[in-house]
């Protein structure tokens, strides 16, 4: 039942976060935004969910998941009243940045949830197939968000969505509870300030920090803003098709999901390689849509998409790399410190590719290819970053830990 209840709470979550991912015309045409401004309802959200990561994480340790995850709820509910009765951009953007921060209490909650119920070996399956639920999420947003605004309304759909949250607030005060395998704290208890240290100094933590920066954050850029217009006016097709290809994205992650989950727990010295191969086949994918003349062939596009979906399943073998290495003590706010690491990602990201759009003078409402194309070659250098990091940690873990 803990189970169920966060994953579905999770599911809501994304939801939230990603429900501006249909409506990115819509939101330009509303409140008068730029590609920049545009970006920024993304990447300020983005970074207050990563800055609250490791907050996120003491919280946790301090007050236990039920407490964390509920607050969570009802902040998100406040952020979509906010944003569905927001007059102008600046209060609109305001209201994502809310939503963000409530974002950020939801998953570190549910791997603490699974930490604590479940046996070790178990938990990167069960960790891969959370996730992944939850990016259904996603198609929701794209489909269903995006419908009730066409049809009734954007203070009618955002009201549904708060509305939602607050019925999930209730749900878990109700029925999540923990169970505490923590030793009993005592005055001699680390303080918050040297948990974070600890967590900090360990290796392993850093190692998932680069993991989790350098797989996801393709497919978060292309499913939180930039993917359904890269799709439409960039590669020429219609919205019903490119619908379907978000579908196929986040089916392609349910796909690599219980993989990958099975893999790293067989396989569990060889995570970081299997992160740098996702990294590897995104960029290929990517660099073949890109440097093909005219608009990309639906197969080729299909083929891409598969392959940044991977990356949300790689990005979770960052979790087991930090539940490997650090004790359940400070496990939490290790989460919160290599949960940051994917959300930098993509908030560099989500604002570089609106920052080309704008430096190539882009019309929100009238993208060309070559446009989109550039802008999306440009995240090209977060991989690069990622891959350099992850070389270097694992090294230094390798001499931490013969």
């Amino acid at each position: 039942m803990v189970w169920v209840l966060g994953t579905l709470t999770y599911l809501v979550a994304i939801v939230g976060r990603s429900s501006l991912a249909g409506l990115g015309t819509d939101v330009a045409v509303r409140f008068d935004a730029g590609s920049a401004t545009l970006a920024l309802f993304a990447t300020l959200q983005l970074a207050v969910y990563g800055a609250l990561q490791v907050p996120a994480g003491l919280l946790l340790d301090r007050f236990g998941a039920r407490i964390v995850v509920t607050a969570g709820m009802l902040i998100m509910a406040g952020g979509s009243v906010w944003l569905a009765f927001a007059g102008d951009a600046t209060t609109a953007i305001a209201a994502r940045v809310l939503t963000g921060a409530g974002d950020a209490l939801i998953f570190p909650s549910i791997l603490r949830l699974l930490a604590l119920w479940f046996p070790a070996r178990r938990v990167p399956f069960l960790q891969q197939i959370t996730a992944q639920i939850g990016q259904l999420g996603q198609v929701l947003s794209v489909v269903v968000l995006t419908l009730l605004v066409h049809v009734a309304s954007w203070e009618f759909a955002f009201g549904v969505l708060a509305a939602t949250f607050v019925v999930f607030a209730v749900l878990d005060a109700a029925l999540i509870r923990e169970r505490d395998r923590r030793p009993a704290r005592s005055a001699g208890s680390p303080s918050q300030f040297a948990l974070l240290r600890g967590a900090v100094r360990e290796p392993g933590t850093r190692l998932a920090f680069w993991i989790h920066f350098v797989t996801p954050f393709a497919g978060t850029a292309f499913s939180l803003l930039w993917g359904i217009p890269f799709l439409t006016a960039g590669e020429g097709l219609s919205r019903e098709t490119a619908s379907v290809v978000f579908v196929v994205f986040v089916l392609g992650g349910v796909v690599f999901a219980p993989l990958m989950g099975l893999i790293s727990g067989a396989h569990p010295g060889g995570r970081a390689t299997i992160a740098v191969v996702s990294v590897l086949l995104q960029a290929a994918a990517l660099g073949a849509v890109l440097l093909i003349p005219g608009p990309a062939p639906l197969w080729l596009l299909v083929v891409w998409v598969l392959m940044i979906s991977s990356g949300a399943a790689a990005s979770m073998l960052a979790f087991d790399v930090a539940r490997r290495d650090n004790p359940l003590s400070r496990l939490s706010t290790a989460t919160g410190v290599v949960n940051m690491g994917g959300f930098i990602a993509a908030l560099v990201a989500v604002y570089l590719i609106g920052l080309v759009l704008d430096l190539q003078g882009a019309d929100p409402a009238a993208y060309t290819r070559g446009e989109l194309r550039w802008a999306m070659a440009s995240v090209c250098v977060l991989w690069l970053v990622g891959l350099v990091g992850i070389a270097v940690e694992s090294r230094r873990r390798r001499r931490a830990h013969p």
